[in-house]
């Protein structure tokens, strides 16, 4: 197997090194201050995604295969802030033209106690808790945009959480339209052993025009309120009731809102790491701008650029039923964790299946100047 390292990666790898160095240089010099620690680490993540949807009337056949290598250097200091750098780098397996797919960068500020989290810069999507549900946001979409662009609040306490997230994603310019989106969720247990539990997850999304693109401002609005229970009979059960309405505008086009909504059954059985995960929404099309043409601008609709869900709750079908068999868990203090399940989707029309892998690997080491060497 042979790569073709061209001179556009020799130049993003040369500025990467650079940037590490320069940033260990001067990690080195503030650690011999009190409180002050140096974090070194590297996270990676392959993603395997193969769907089989002949037939059915939302999604594609397709294959998606990718990894990502995530080196981080940081600096904590007074327990609770972090300054931290990373690179993603991506690579699609079976693509030998390019070394990298692509190169992103991540770097925040965090502030965290026992109950408070807070970040802005560049930071990884999984630091939410929230449940958004394939509704607000697909398992590829979690892979593959795995960072999130501003500002994050979370507060945790002994019967739940609540989160809010400013997400912007698109910048105002020629070449791209101004995205972002408003994320929260939150849950509270009515009971100290947590086994019943309320919440929701909302999102704002807002989808506007670019330099080139005036006057076309889309809204997407999500709201998913839901009640739960939690317990064990031998096996582990997590069952859960959403409400869906969504509220959603092509301004260009429409005068009037539209508000596709319905209704979402949860149910999850693990035991040992295997599970049986259960999905079944009954209702509207949530995707109604998707592929419907707009106008000459956008005769295809707005696609995955507006729409980040699982398309299948794109469905006329009425109906959306995703199982999902399958096993997840960690290993080695919890620095490796392995997810594979085979989902059987159907649309309301006709039955499809994808088979998903995701292994991912997470390393941080602080170097303490009060430890011994």
């Amino acid at each position: 197997m042979s790569y073709n390292l061209t001179f556009y990666d020799v130049k993003v790898i040369f500025r990467l090194l650079i940037l590490i160095s320069v940033n260990l240089v001067l990690a080195q010099k503030v650690v011999a201050q009190e409180d002050l620690k140096l974090l070194v680490g590297a996270d990676f993540d392959t993603y395997f995604d193969n769907r089989e949807y002949t037939g059915c009337s939302v999604g594609v056949s397709q294959t998606l295969f990718s990894t990502r290598f995530t080196p981080t250097l940081g600096v904590e200091w007074n327990k609770h802030n972090r300054l931290m750098f990373g690179m993603d780098m991506w690579s699609h397996c079976g693509d030998d033209t390019k070394t990298f797919a692509k190169v992103r960068p991540q770097v925040y500020y965090q502030f965290e106690n026992d109950n408070v989290t807070a970040a802005a810069g560049l930071f990884p999507r999984a630091k939410l808790k929230g449940d958004y549900t394939g509704i607000i946001m697909s398992d590829s979409v979690r892979f593959y945009e795995n960072r999130l662009q501003g500002f994050m609040g979370q507060y945790r306490g002994d019967r739940g959480f609540v989160e809010l997230v400013l997400d912007w994603y698109g910048m105002y310019s020629y070449a791209s339209r101004e995205k972002f989106n408003i994320l929260s969720a939150g849950r509270y247990y009515f009971d100290k052993k947590s086994r019943f539990y309320g919440g929701y997850a909302m999102q704002m999304g807002h989808y506007a025009g670019s330099k080139t693109i005036s006057n076309c401002v889309v809204d997407n609005i999500i709201v998913l309120p839901h009640v739960g229970a939690r317990f064990n009979a031998y096996f582990n059960f997590d069952l859960a009731l959403n409400y869906v309405q969504t509220v959603q505008r092509d301004r260009a086009n429409e005068e009037q809102f539209c508000t596709p909504g319905g209704v979402m059954l949860k149910a999850k059985i693990e035991k040992w790491g295997v599970y049986i995960d259960e999905q079944l929404f009954v209702g509207d099309n949530l995707q109604p701008y998707y592929s419907s043409y707009r106008d000459e601008r956008f005769p295809f609709g707005y696609g995955g650029d507006l729409y980040a869900g699982e398309r299948f709750f794109g469905t006329e079908g009425m109906v959306y039923s995703n199982t999902k068999i399958g096993y997840s868990n960690s290993f080695f203090s919890n620095t490796v964790s392995l997810n594979t399940y085979i989902a059987l989707q159907y649309d309301g029309y006709k039955m499809g299946t994808k088979q998903v892998v995701s292994l991912s690997v997470k390393l941080l080491k602080d170097i303490s100047s009060k430890k011994k060497r």
